[in-house]
């Protein structure tokens, strides 16, 4: 017989859950992937869904009410509120003092842990106080788990001590790791509890001792040191990191890295972050190594390397109109290889060259005005400084009236150089245009456009130029006006049809597309080179209506670009293929050219360009480019990549090539032809191989080699990587390459901490040359 009581509370055991629950989830990491490793994990409830003053429903197959008081429930005792449940095979109640005692198959739940023990829970209903022995609880939704000996819960002070405590996230009977501690003190209205004689356990080895230990039980910072990362490299020897976090205030913080490497000495990092008002964030990193003793025996022996990086981010009101960046990254002067020595984990680093940007302005949905003052540092010797915006103006605005679209695109920029006998400028550069749509339908669009560029020059020129500009002081004026007139019509019509392949109904589609464009010829031998170089040519820039990248040269276009694209559709509205081709034709030849010393351009066909993607059958991917010189029938530049990539398998192989004929600009001794690939692979469910190697054919050398090796349980991982590459040596001979080599081993304890070398995540992809996928069909 069954009977059941309205009204007993669940007060004394709802505190001590709440304390476990914070004291021992604290190192949690995100839980791993295997489903088994979750079959043992209950699913997480709120404990905000079950109302306090909700009634309590008790059932036990026998109650007892005995003269002295006591109120005794025997056999399958069960207690629920709500969510929360509790059971045992025996519970006293002293009516008199509120003393509880819970003996035998004690469970308890309240849909964020599960509490159990086979022995006596004692408490008092009055001061909450409570004890439970040898207790062994279960977190929801995480697998974090462990025993305690004892567990001693005072409620006037919130405080939770646990005696003989551990702390795992492997499953039941695969503890390959546990932390254990003899004394555990947990104050609830702290951030932080405490450890004592705290022991790391391998199985059943103890690797690592800590006297003395806290860990945080909210989601709040502490200061103190973070755990070590160890690597080991042909250029550091052993390199050694020893964090200290820094937690300054609850909206600043810093982190402190000294660095010890083997062959170049002793250095410090600095992180520093702050938050000093709403709507602004920012970071500022440092590194310094005081000397460097790989360069004992060079000209830098006695200076100092190092690196510093601001950024910040700044929304001034509430709707975001109001903006400000910064990224600011700068080395030494001397310093060219810093970045390639220590790979810092901050700066914009494009062709040798760090970024120095200070960028404001006002945008809105149909205008934007933006200020910036920007810099680069050369990484590189005796490369000419590019030019400084000191500062540039900008403003950019888009009108929809009626049928027709007015847009306005203005600048006004100071362009200022460090160096010797180099020309400087003002520019002034507006560029009005109206856009009048033709025909406007599902299957066909004609626009049509006209528009103008005027740019007005101030320029400085030195007596005497350096050769490298390419240009003579009697060439350039120091006032330069250009006005060109632009015209521009653009129309696409697109056909479809449904066609069956191999059995099965697909929608093809035939997208032809042309444009031309009008703008007549001007001299412009006698303006600077500031921001202009030649554009890259593929299937979209055919269609635009610059040749040059920048404004010092607007060339002149009596130009028809035509091209097509087709597109196969599956049922499902999958696109598997796409193929483009365009080409230009210039009815006179361009004779706008970058430097007066140029032989004027007699080409009139632009090359060849043909991109396509293929998606096979969701699992194999192909892409391909290339462009084809058809008037000498030359292949200038192409590239192919075939990729497999199915439920973690992933296979990439790729090829490109550049003809030095046609790209003066890369600065290439031969044709360009590399040839690599990357993988991914499992070799079961806790085994994965990746690799990667690219190699130049032309100069017959290995770019970049990796091979890594990990395996992954419910609870640890390790990894091992082995990789090396190839690296200018700017300090020493620019003209010659370096290689280097480094391993990285990596023990990884989930839901505890890393410990280990080389960092960086276990994928596919090498330093130089990081995986990623260039497939531009819409899935």
């Amino acid at each position: 017989m069954r009977i059941r009581i309205i009204g007993f509370p669940l007060l004394f055991v709802s505190g001590l859950v709440q304390a476990q629950t914070d004291a021992l989830t604290s190192g949690q990491d995100s839980p791993f992937s295997f489903s088994r490793c979750f079959s043992h994990v209950p699913l997480r409830l709120d404990p905000g869904t079950t109302d306090p003053n909700a009634p309590i429903t008790v059932t036990a197959e026998v109650l007892e009410a005995t003269r002295d008081g006591k109120i005794l429930y025997r056999g399958d005792v069960r207690v629920e509120q709500g969510a929360r449940q509790f059971g045992a095979d025996y519970v006293e109640l002293e009516q008199q003092s509120r003393d509880v005692r819970a003996e035998g198959n004690i469970h308890f739940t309240d849909g964020t842990i599960t509490v159990e023990s086979d022995h006596t829970l004692t408490g008092n209903l009055n001061t909450k106080d409570t004890e439970l022995d040898q207790a062994r609880y279960q977190l929801h939704g995480d697998p974090g788990r462990g025993q305690a000996r004892r567990v001693r819960m005072t409620e006037d002070t919130n405080r939770v001590d646990l005696s003989g405590a551990s702390y795992t996230t492997c499953p039941p009977n695969e503890e390959a790791w546990q932390l254990r501690a003899s004394s555990v003190r947990v104050e609830q209205d702290e951030v932080f509890g405490e450890a004592w004689n705290a022991v790391l356990w391998l199985g059943d080895v103890p690797v690592f001792y800590f006297p003395y230990i806290k860990f945080p039980v909210k989601d709040e910072r502490q200061s103190g040191l973070l755990y070590p990362s160890f690597d080991l490299s042909s250029e550091h020897g052993t390199d050694i990191r020893l964090p200290y976090y820094w937690n300054i205030a609850p909206n600043y913080d810093a982190t402190l890295t000294p660095r010890y490497m083997e062959k170049r000495g002793t250095a410090a990092q600095l992180e520093f972050r702050y938050l000093p008002v709403e709507g602004q964030s920012g970071t500022l990193y440092g590194e310094y190594l005081d000397s460097d003793d790989k360069l004992a025996d060079s000209e830098w022996r006695d200076r100092a390397r190092w690196l510093f990086n601001w950024r910040h981010h700044a929304r001034f009101d509430p709707d975001g109109h109001w903006r400000a960046n910064v990224d600011y990254t700068k080395v030494a002067g001397w310093d060219y290889a810093y970045v390639d020595d220590f790979s810092p984990p901050v700066g914009i680093l494009v062709e040798d060259q760090l970024m120095q940007s200070f960028r404001g302005g006002y945008h809105d949905r149909r205008w934007q005005l933006t200020a910036e003052m920007r810099d680069y540092q050369i990484l590189k010797p005796d490369r000419l400084t590019p030019f400084q915006l000191a500062p540039s103006l900008a403003l950019t605005s888009y009108q929809h009236l009626g049928g027709v679209d007015l847009g306005f695109d203005s600048e006004l920029t100071r362009f200022a150089n460090d160096g010797r006998q180099v020309y400087e400028a003002t520019r002034f550069h507006a560029e009005p245009r109206l856009v009048y749509p033709l025909v406007d339908r599902p299957g066909g669009q004609l626009t049509a456009e006209a528009g103008a560029y005027y740019t007005h020059y101030e320029q400085d020129v030195p007596g005497q130029l350096d050769s490298r500009l390419g240009f003579n002081p009697e060439q350039l004026d120091t006032s330069a006006d250009r006005l060109l007139p632009r015209l521009r019509l653009n129309g696409t019509l697109v056909f479809d049809r449904d066609t069956a392949w191999f059995g099965q109904a697909f929608t093809q589609t035939l997208e032809p597309q042309f444009q031309y464009l009008y703008v007549p010829f001007k001299d412009q031998d006698h303006i600077g080179l500031y921001d202009t170089t030649d554009m890259r040519q593929d299937y979209y820039s055919l269609f635009s209506d610059r040749r040059f990248a920048g404004l010092d040269r607007i060339s002149d276009a009596n130009q028809l670009t035509g091209g097509f694209t087709s597109r196969i559709y599956d049922q499902e509205g999958i696109e598997r293929l796409r193929l483009a081709l365009a080409q230009s034709y210039n009815f006179v030849s361009p004779r706008v050219r970058l430097f007066p010393t140029d032989t004027p351009s007699d080409i009139k066909r632009s090359f060849l360009t043909f991109e396509g993607d293929l998606n096979l059958d969701g699992n194999w991917f192909v892409h391909a480019e290339a462009q084809q010189d058809t008037r000498n029938n030359r292949l200038a530049a192409g590239n192919l990549t075939l990729e497999y990539n199915h439920q973690g398998r992933l296979a990439q192989l790729g090829f490109r090539h550049l003809n030095q004929n046609y790209y003066p600009d890369a600065r290439l001794a031969d044709d360009l032809n590399q040839l690599g690939g990357t993988f991914s692979w499992p070799l079961d469910p806790q085994w994965r191989l990746i690799g990667g190697y690219y190699r130049d054919i032309e100069l017959n050398r290995n770019i970049d080699s990796l091979i890594g090796l990990r395996y992954d349980s419910c609870c640890w991982a390790v990894s091992l990587v082995w990789e090396q590459w190839q690296k200018e040596d700017k300090l020493f001979n620019p003209t010659q390459t370096l290689q280097e080599t480094t391993i990285g081993l990596r023990f990884e304890l989930k839901g505890l901490s890393s410990i280990g070398a080389g960092g960086g995540e276990f994928a596919p992809g090498t330093k130089l040359l990081p995986y990623y996928r260039p497939f531009n069909l819409n899935n």
